[in-house]
């Protein structure tokens, strides 16, 4: 089963790995146990809405990060909407650092110093 969000397509999935279920060992898919994986699979039908919460932080996860060009995700979403919001950040807002966050960045910066 796939999920898409502005910055990348992901997957929910069984894994022949059970021991890194519950830990950061991908890049943004959910690994199930493979026999939870089939029964959700009867259960879901196509297009159902997905929903993640990151934790305490919200689309900040666990806590924060320092982000650097070329990260990709909800923290870096959640940046960019700000950004754009004080009128920093020009570019489509897509969770992805490319080169217009990091002069958006650059420019917020060199106004608070």
């Amino acid at each position: 089963m796939g999920f898409n969000v502005p910055w990348g397509k992901y997957g929910i999935h069984g894994t022949n790995e059970p021991w890194s279920i519950g830990h950061d060992e991908s890049e943004g898919c959910i690994r199930m146990y493979n026999k939870d994986v089939k029964e959700l699979y009867k259960i879901v039908p196509i297009g159902t809405t997905v929903r993640i919460y990151g934790g305490p932080y919200g689309p900040f996860g666990e806590g924060f990060r320092i982000l650097r060009p070329g990260d990709r995700g909800s923290d870096v979403y959640e940046v960019q909407r700000i950004l754009k919001e004080k009128g920093y950040f020009k570019g489509y807002v897509n969770g992805i650092y490319g080169e217009d966050m990091k002069q958006a960045v650059f420019n917020f910066q060199k106004r608070m110093a």
